[in-house]
């Protein structure tokens, strides 16, 4: 139960925040400037800063717990909530996203849950996808990225809800397709819920590759990691347990961000003043989330995931669109 309580006190806090700042429009601009103005007063800096170490902190618990880097869910709530403009809130989250990363895919990789080959040949693909995405974000309107976003966000938790309407568990366990069978990609882990070790094959290969492209594509051009395609692409397309397809995003997602945070930091889109405590929330938040998951059902984990992305992923499309 305390877990429950732990979640449930993230959305709270983060849902009055988003309250307190629109009620409060002028609070909200006044924070969006003291990015770029170093006259502002210092205790505005401050109450800046606590915001997005609040946001970040927030946004990395759930972004560990889930799979999706943090990104996803902090990238919204600096816009939304700081003002900030997107391009610059992306490029804090895909340097943010490798601290994620890193703190969240040791606990995953330590307790055996990750599939460190299925992440590899995956990665393939997504790296050079971010690449790709990151190039052409700096071109990119913000109308168009906010609409790309929130579009992103609605597909994965559409597919998400569909698996959830029809079948009873996480996942169907099916056997390796040929390519699968040739790389050794199955595996197998202790689930800590249900008391048991399950195995698991990696079917449709070819086709979560395809999408992992699109994943690292998505990943550059928004600043994200990634894992709100890779998630569900590795559970549904593959039949791969959503415990095990959250590990293996996290431990893809820094070397994703990593390669996108290049280019961000080329196009002098990482701002220090935002970006070091998001670094620092991400990282912490990260770390819990990771420790957490284990004692959470995939059922309850998907729930969640759908539920967040849903709500973002409007709220990012009614704003590109002007709404």
């Amino acid at each position: 139960m305390a877990v429950y309580w732990v979640i449930f006190g993230c959305f709270l806090v983060e849902g009055l925040f988003y309250a307190v700042f629109f009620k409060i429009s002028r609070l909200s601009a006044l924070l969006q400037r003291v990015i770029w103005f170093k006259g502002a007063p210092r205790g505005m800096q401050l109450l800046f800063t606590l915001y997005a170490l609040t946001i970040a902190l927030g946004s990395g618990f759930l972004g560990a717990l889930l799979g999706l880097g943090g990104g996803v869910i902090m990238v919204p709530l600096m816009v939304f909530l700081l003002g900030v403009p997107i391009h610059i809130a992306s490029g804090a989250s895909i340097v943010a996203v490798v601290a994620t990363s890193s703190a969240a895919a040791s606990v995953y990789v330590r307790d055996e849950v990750t599939n460190m080959r299925l992440g590899m040949f995956l990665e393939l693909a997504t790296t050079l996808g971010a690449l790709t995405g990151a190039s052409f974000m700096a071109m990119a309107a913000e109308s168009l990225l906010k609409t790309v976003f929130g579009l992103s966000l609605i597909y994965a938790s559409t597919v998400m809800w569909y698996q959830l309407r029809n079948n009873r568990r996480s996942w169907v366990n099916k056997p390796n397709d040929w390519l699968a069978e040739r790389l050794s990609l199955d595996g197998s882990y202790y689930d800590e819920a249900r008391g048991e070790q399950i195995s698991y094959g990696v079917t449709r290969t070819l086709n979560t590759f395809g999408v992992s492209y699109v994943a690292g594509v998505v990943s550059g051009l928004l600043g994200i990691g990634g894992g709100g395609i890779k998630v569900p692409a590795m559970n549904v397309v593959s039949s791969v347990p959503m415990k095990v397809a959250v590990a293996t995003s996290n431990f893809m997602i820094g070397v994703t961000a990593a390669a996108s945070a290049m280019v961000y930091i080329r196009h002098g889109f990482c701002d220090g003043f935002l970006t070091a405590p998001v670094v620092l929330g991400t990282l912490v938040g990260s770390y819990i989330g990771a420790r957490v998951t284990g004692r959470l059902r995939g059922m309850f984990l998907k729930r969640v995931f759908v539920a967040v992305l849903l709500l973002l992923g409007l709220r990012m499309i009614a704003s590109g669109v002007g709404l």
